[in-house]
C-alpha cells in the first residue's frame, strides 16, 4: 500500500515539475514537443483516411463476402469457334440452372439491364429500365429508400405485373409530362417503355445526395419477369450474372464447383470468366502495406520529437543537479526521482501528442468535400483501434526516451549533487 502511495506521489511531483519546466522554459519545450506533435498529426491523418475506407470496405464486404460474379469471354479465337458453338454463352436461364443443380449457391441477384428512350411531353429522355429480381431490389436499397409509394412486391414479381418504381429525376419528367402540381402525384400515373404501359408505384431518392451511381439516377425499375416477357426476350443475355454462396467458408474452392456445373449447362464449353471477391483481400492487404509504411514513417517522426524530448530532460538534469541532491538527502530514494523524470518526459510527448491529435484530426473538417470527391468511398473516420493505438504510441514514446535521462538522475550521488556548482 506505502508502495502505491509513494508511486502516485512520485508522479503527481513528475507532473508539477513537468508544468514548472515548460513554463520557466516556454520555448525549449515548444521545440521537444513540435517533433512528436508532428509525428502524431501526420499518423492521425493517414489513419483517419485509412478509417474512413475500412468502414466503406466493411460495409461493401456484407454484400460481397461470398460473392462469384460470371461474365461472357471474350470473343472464340478461329479454332474455338466451332467448340464454342455448342453453347449459347451466358444466359438469364443459367441462374435458374445453377439454384436448381448446385448446392453451393444461396442466392442470385438478377438485373436484366436496357437503355431505353422514353417519350415524355416536349422529350425523349434516355431511361435506364432494369429488370429485377427479389434479391438484386435488396441491394439497390443499401443507395435508395422510397419517397412516395412503395417498392415492387413479391406479387408484382410472381405475377410479372406492369408496375415499376422510378428515380426522383425521371418522376420530375412525369410531373411535366402530365403538368402536374406536385412530385407526389406521379404515383398511378403511367409511362410508356417499348409499346408497354407501366403504371407508377413508387419514387425514390438517394440516401447519400453525393453518391448517386449512375444506374439508378435516371433508373425505372420493373419485375425480372415483366422485362422478360414484354422487353428483352424469354431468356437474354445477362451481361453478368452475381452468385452467392451458401458458405463463405471456402469461397475459391465452391467457385471452381459452381464453374464446374455451369459448364455441364454449356455442353462442356467455359465460355465464361468468373472472379469471386478475393480481391477484397487484396485490397485490405494494400491498406495494410499502405498503413504499415506511414506507420513507420511517422514513427521515424515521432523518434524525432522523442530525442529532441530526451535532449531536453538531459538539459534539465544538467541545471537541477543541486535540487536532485537536496531531494535524495531528505529522503527521496532513487526510484521516486526516477518516476519523478519519466513522468516529466511523458508528460511532455502527451501535450505534443495532444497538439497533433488536434491537427491530425483536419480531415473531419473537410468530411462532406472528401466524400463528395471520392465517391463516397473515403469519409474521415477515427476509429476507436486507431486512437488507442496512437495514445499507446505517444506514452511509449515518453517512457522510451524518458529512460536515460531518469536513470541518469536516478543514479546520481547526492553527496556529489549537493558539491555541484
Amino acid at each position: 500500500m506505502n508502495a502505491i502511495k509513494d508511486l502516485i506521489r512520485s508522479v503527481i511531483v513528475g507532473l508539477r515539475m513537468a508544468v514548472i519546466e515548460m513554463r520557466t522554459h516556454l520555448l525549449r519545450s515548444i521545440l521537444s514537443i513540435t517533433g512528436v506533435m508532428l509525428g502524431v498529426a501526420s499518423l492521425m491523418i493517414m489513419l483517419t483516411l485509412i478509417g474512413g475506407i475500412d468502414t466503406y470496405l466493411n460495409v461493401k464486404m456484407v454484400k460481397w463476402v461470398g460473392a462469384v460474379w460470371f461474365w461472357n469471354k471474350a470473343e472464340p479465337t478461329a479454332e474455338e469457334k466451332l467448340f464454342w458453338s455448342r453453347s449459347r454463352g451466358l444466359r438469364l436461364s443459367d441462374a435458374d440452372y445453377l439454384k436448381e443443380n448446385s448446392i453451393y449457391v444461396k442466392n442470385i441477384p438478377l438485373v436484366i439491364t436496357r437503355h431505353i428512350d422514353i417519350p415524355f411531353k416536349n422529350e425523349t429522355v434516355l431511361c435506364v429500365v432494369r429488370g429485377v429480381n427479389y434479391q438484386s431490389m435488396l441491394l439497390d436499397t443499401d443507395n435508395i429508400v422510397i419517397t412516395k409509394g412503395r417498392f415492387i412486391e413479391s406479387d408484382d414479381f410472381l405475377k410479372g405485373s406492369r408496375n415499376c418504381v422510378i428515380s426522383e429525376e425521371i418522376a420530375q419528367n412525369v410531373v411535366k409530362k402530365y403538368s402536374l402540381n406536385s412530385i407526389d402525384a406521379v404515383i398511378e400515373k403511367v409511362i410508356t417503355v417499348k409499346n408497354t404501359q407501366l403504371t407508377i408505384v413508387g419514387y425514390y431518392t438517394f440516401k447519400d445526395e453525393d453518391h448517386q451511381p449512375w444506374h439508378l439516377k435516371r433508373g425505372i425499375m420493373i419485375p425480372l419477369k415483366t422485362m422478360t416477357e414484354r422487353i428483352s426476350g424469354s431468356d437474354p443475355d445477362p451481361g453478368s450474372i452475381q452468385v452467392q454462396l451458401s458458405d463463405a467458408g471456402d469461397v475459391k474452392g465452391d467457385a471452381q464447383k459452381v464453374a464446374t456445373t455451369l459448364i455441364e449447362k454449356h455442353r462442356g464449353v467455359e465460355d465464361f470468366e468468373y472472379r469471386t471477391a478475393e480481391w477484397l483481400d487484396e485490397i485490405t492487404s494494400m491498406l495494410n502495406n499502405v498503413s504499415l509504411l506511414m506507420g513507420i514513417i511517422s514513427i521515424m517522426s515521432l523518434s524525432a520529437g522523442g530525442l529532441s524530448i530526451m535532449n531536453v530532460m538531459l538539459s534539465s538534469i544538467s541545471e537541477r543537479i543541486r535540487e536532485i541532491g537536496t531531494r535524495k538527502a531528505l529522503g527521496a530514494n532513487n526510484h521516486q526521482v526516477f518516476v519523478q523524470f519519466i513522468t516529466e518526459t511523458v508528460t511532455l510527448s502527451i501535450t505534443g501528442g495532444i497538439f497533433g491529435v488536434t491537427f491530425g484530426s483536419a480531415p473531419l473538417l473537410f468530411k462532406d468535400a472528401i466524400r463528395r470527391s471520392t465517391q463516397g468511398v473515403i469519409e474521415p473516420t477515427i476509429l476507436l483501434s486507431h486512437l488507442l493505438f496512437v495514445v499507446t504510441l505517444i506514452i511509449a514514446i515518453g517512457i522510451l526516451f524518458g529512460l536515460y535521462p531518469a536513470i541518469k538522475a536516478c543514479r546520481m550521488n547526492p553527496v556529489e549533487a549537493l558539491r555541484y556548482e
